[in-house]
C-alpha cells in the first residue's frame, strides 16, 4: 500500500541531495520517478538543484491555484508512473497536500514530498503542517549549527554593505540564493543571534 511521505529538514539537511540519490535509485531499477515542484520555488527555473551544483528536470512546477490531483490524473493517462516526488513542498497549499494524498489513496503511487517544517522566522508553513497532519510517514533530515548541536532553525542572512546580517522579520517566502542566503542553526544559537540583532538595531 502507497504511502504519502514528508521528509523535512532545515537548510543544508542535504534534502535535495536526498531527492537526486531517490531518484536514480528508482531509475536505476527502471521504475518510472515524476518529479515537481510549487511555483514559488523559482530556483534553478523548472529544475530542482542542490548546493552542489546536480541538478534535475521538474516535469511540473505547480502553482497555487493548480489542482495537483487533477494534473496527475491527466498525466497518467499516457503515462506510467512509480513513484513521484515534491521539492519544496512547504510552498504547497494545504489543499495540495490533501489532493497529493488522493493521489496516493486512489492510484496507489508513494508520495515523496520534501521541504521546511518552517520559516526564518520559526512559523510553521502551511503546506508543512498540514503535511504533518496527513502524512503516514514522517522523518527528519538532520542539520549541524557551527556550535555543533542539530540545527532546527532557518537564519536569513542579508548581504548590506559587503557583510551578510541575520534578519528577523519580512515575508515568508524568499528564496535562497536569489532574494536571500541561508543559514541552519541551533535554537540557542537562533535566539543569540536575535538578541545581539536587536541590540545592535536599538543603538543604531
Amino acid at each position: 500500500m502507497a504511502k504519502l511521505y514528508f521528509k523535512y529538514g532545515a537548510m543544508k539537511s542535504g534534502k535535495t541531495t536526498d531527492i537526486i540519490k531517490t531518484y536514480y535509485n528508482y531509475k536505476e531499477k527502471g521504475m518510472n520517478v515524476l518529479i515537481m515542484k510549487p511555483g514559488d520555488d523559482k530556483k534553478a527555473g523548472s529544475n530542482i538543484q542542490s548546493r552542489s551544483g546536480a541538478e534535475l528536470n521538474a516535469d511540473y512546477v505547480v502553482l497555487l491555484n493548480i489542482d495537483v490531483y487533477q494534473l496527475i490524473t491527466y498525466h497518467l493517462i499516457d503515462n506510467n508512473v512509480d513513484v513521484i516526488i515534491v521539492d519544496e513542498a512547504q510552498f504547497l497549499t494545504p489543499k495540495q497536500v490533501d489532493e497529493l494524498s488522493e493521489v496516493v489513496d486512489q492510484f496507489d503511487i508513494p508520495v515523496l514530498c520534501y521541504g521546511l517544517r518552517a520559516d526564518a522566522f520559526s512559523n510553521m508553513f502551511p503546506g508543512s503542517q498540514r503535511l504533518f497532519e496527513i502524512s503516514d510517514k514522517i522523518e527528519e533530515l538532520k542539520a549541524i549549527c557551527k556550535c555543533g548541536k542539530k540545527a532546527t532553525f532557518n537564519l536569513r542572512l542579508n548581504k548590506i554593505d559587503g557583510e551578510l546580517i541575520p534578519v528577523f522579520e519580512g515575508e515568508q517566502v524568499s528564496i535562497d540564493g536569489i532574494d536571500a542566503e541561508y543559514d541552519s542553526v541551533c535554537r540557542p544559537c537562533y535566539k543569540k543571534l536575535r538578541r545581539e540583532y536587536g541590540k545592535k538595531k536599538q543603538e543604531e
